[in-house]
């Protein structure tokens, strides 16, 4: 769960490239490197909108599902049949991130948050990749794909979507 906050703020940072985006779609590959050179490499897609609506599906090495909705984020773990939801109260406050984050150069912007720096590529004005090192001195790298920009998205996309059978856990 140590990446809730982070994926919570990478949804809104989705939407804050410089030109106008109302939503985003991408597969992705996420890098997580430990301080001993251990990688894991996780695979999956990812589908944002305006306002705070995001879903993160994870495919491989595991199958994961995080929906983030307005300021609830639910988490579906087939492999464990759970579902938690967690209330992401004010935690983060995306409006002072988008106003925090700077221009480095043509392509490069870094916002900080609780200490961590986050960095953001664009090409052509679409977010390419996000880097940072998170609380536990992994390096982390989220690269994506096949981004497209202001496409059509379903919002029932959004809803959590998990068998009635699963163990239902709230965070809150």
């Amino acid at each position: 769960m140590r990446f809730t906050p982070f994926l919570f703020l990478l949804s809104t940072l989705l939407l804050a490239s410089p030109k106008e985006m109302s939503s985003f779609t991408s597969s992705f590959e996420q890098r997580i490197v430990n301080e001993q050179g251990k990688t894991i490499l996780y695979k999956g897609a990812l589908w944002a909108a305006k306002p705070q609506n995001a879903l993160w599906l994870y495919q491989a090495p595991i199958q994961k599902s995080v929906y983030i909705n307005g300021k609830e984020l639910t988490i579906v773990e087939p492999v464990l049949e759970q579902v938690t939801i967690k209330s992401l109260g004010n935690e983060i406050d995306f409006l002072e991130i988008l106003k925090k984050a700077k221009r480095v150069d043509n392509d490069h912007y870094t916002t900080t948050l609780n200490g961590i720096i986050y960095t953001l590529t664009f090409k052509n004005d679409v977010l390419t990749t996000i880097g940072y090192r998170d609380n536990y001195d992994n390096h982390v790298t989220i690269k994506f794909l096949n981004p497209t920009i202001n496409g059509s998205i379903e919002t029932k996309r959004f809803k959590p979507a998990y068998p009635s059978d699963f163990d239902l856990l709230r965070d809150r």
